[in-house]
């Protein structure tokens, strides 16, 4: 620790650390645009300029951003200096910046806004004509505010060391500088909308969130996504229970200030769906809408038929890495407590593209948010044995979680599942597997639930409800409840929190966790050693 003087007042900070960094722990706020936690120092709006005593009484201006903190370091942040620069500077980023705060998509979210407010000048003494470049669209989802740029580099420093694909640059000189892309080189890496949440102004928007409602009308609610086993944090901003924009949530131990595109456009997807709103039961070869005790009971009688008298199951039971630890939970429960049986399985989606960037943001191949999460609790990692099961005719009846968006089934395991007399299935919207169902039980989408999921690292994060299922869709937890019942069995505790809470003494990776520890930024299952975490 070092003991660093400001403004006449000592303060104990963190040797080493950035002035910008150091202070923001102590609620002191250095005013700046070029820098960003998750990019090198730049240096080069010089808004963090601040006084530094060089030598005994002897001050001068240096860079927050890049100086690194020493004990006994003399600053003043609020002299007469410090605060003609800020001054100084914002009037010069202004000279050619237009008055169209009014409609800028990102005011309330502007920092030479708030700036210009806390350090500008009442008044512009620039009478001259301002230069107006054109609009240009930077890539599939980044439209560039030429006039709004305020050249601060955030956005070509994110193309060059976290992305490591350098499709931004600036072209032309002086008063002329603007961001350009590369010919014939568009803006589309798989991190590109990440240019838009770093630029500190309205130059850099996403064609998604252009002309939506402002941003205080949204309710923002903290998750996980749920497009691949990294597990970005994520923040959705939400308004009359429907996603605008996802933006990702720092988490340096997961998805740092990043995430990717696919991730942050998914919610589009998912929303988009065509969704199952009611329960369906197969009459002459049709699925139909029917009512849920008619389906559930229709689904109890059918799975009560497969047990014999000696406890003895032909059911078998397979889990999903689209759903949360808690539910997955409960299907064991039931599997165990009312089906009688150990043939419990896990559908594994096809592997998709694998991805790492020059900084290490890291898109996996498995395409599902908690297919570890569903390992660690069901105690099987496929679902091989189901099939071999069915095929050998040990199996008759089948109770399958899916919840998975364009799930496609290879055609041996259509060919397999279509042996079942009786294939019970929880799912979102209609898929191979509900083309193969008997009866068919509407489940939720991620954003409409909580719970949690372990990501590839074996790091637990919650996911919070957005918006309630559409129609008679219901939370897949309260639908194996409600079979629990129907079994006169209590699979669990009724909600997520205290179903962790049964997790947690019940499977030796999740001992002692509990919503409280996992928090907003997750923690390890205890299985985990911290050095596999970090690829050692």
């Amino acid at each position: 620790m070092a003991t660093i003087t400001i403004d006449d007042i000592e303060y104990t900070v963190a040797e080493g650390r950035n002035l910008i960094d150091a202070v923001a722990e102590l609620g002191i706020d250095i005013p700046h645009f070029c820098y960003h936690p998750g990019l090198p120092a730049d240096g080069n709006c010089r808004m963090c300029l601040t006084e530094m005593e060089i030598r005994p009484g002897q001050f001068g201006m240096v860079t927050s951003c890049t100086m690194r903190i020493k004990d006994g370091m003399n600053f003043r942040f609020n002299s007469p200096a410090t605060l003609d620069n800020r001054k100084g500077i914002m009037e010069f980023l202004l000279i050619n910046h237009p008055l169209d705060c009014s409609w800028c998509d990102q005011a309330g979210e502007c920092s030479l806004q708030d700036n210009s407010f806390d350090h500008g000048r009442s008044k512009s003494r620039f009478i001259e004509t301002k230069r107006v470049p054109p609009q240009k669209e930077l890539g599939p989802h980044i439209q560039l505010f030429t006039t709004r740029c305020i050249l601060c580099q955030r956005c070509t420093r994110f193309c060059d060391e976290i992305t490591g694909t350098s499709e931004l640059g600036i072209i032309e000189m002086g008063a002329r500088s603007e961001i350009a892309v590369f010919d014939g080189q568009p803006l589309n890496n798989k991190m590109s909308a990440n240019v838009a949440d770093i630029c500190p102004v309205g130059a850099l928007v996403t064609k998604d969130f252009l002309y939506k409602p402002r941003i205080w009308h949204y309710e923002k609610i903290n998750s996980v996504c749920p497009g691949c086993a990294t597990g970005c944090n994520t923040t959705h901003e939400v308004m009359h229970q429907k996603i605008y924009r996802t933006k990702p949530r720092h988490n340096e131990e997961v998805n740092s200030y990043w995430m990717c595109d696919e991730g942050r456009f998914s919610y589009h997807d998912w929303q988009d769906l065509d969704r199952l709103k009611s329960p369906m039961k197969r009459e002459n070869g049709v699925l139909v809408a029917t009512t849920w005790p008619d389906a559930i009971q229709l689904a109890v009688d059918g799975l009560s038929g497969l047990l014999d008298d000696g406890g003895n199951s032909s059911v078998g039971v397979v889990g999903s890495a689209m759903m949360t630890n808690e539910e997955n939970y409960l299907l064991k429960q039931l599997a165990e407590l009312a089906l009688k049986t150990s043939a419990i399985g896990l559908y594994r989606k096809p592997e998709g593209e694998e991805w790492t960037a020059k900084g290490g943001f890291r898109i996996e191949p498995d395409k599902t948010p908690n297919l570890r999460g569903a390992s660690d609790i069901l105690g099987t990692s496929d679902m091989q044995g189901i099939l071999d099961g069915i095929n050998s005719g040990d199996i008759k009846g089948l109770y399958m979680l899916g919840g998975h968006m364009n799930l496609a089934l290879s055609e041996s395991e259509k060919s397999t599942l279509s042996k079942l007399d009786l294939l019970v299935v929880q799912d979102v919207c209609d898929s191979d597997l509900v083309t193969l169902a008997h009866i068919a039980l509407p489940g939720a989408i991620p954003f409409e639930k909580d719970g949690t999921t372990t990501n590839i690292q074996g790091r637990v994060q919650r996911l919070n409800q957005v918006a309630p299922p559409p129609g008679a869709a219901r939370l897949d937890g309260d639908i194996l409840q409600y079979i629990g019942q129907k079994f006169n069995t209590v699979l669990g505790p009724k909600t997520p929190a205290e179903i962790m809470g049964d997790i947690s003494e019940k499977v030796d990776d999740y001992k002692g966790l509990n919503y409280s520890m996992i928090g907003e930024s997750g923690a390890l299952a205890s299985g985990v050693n911290p050095l596999e975490e970090a690829g050692g």
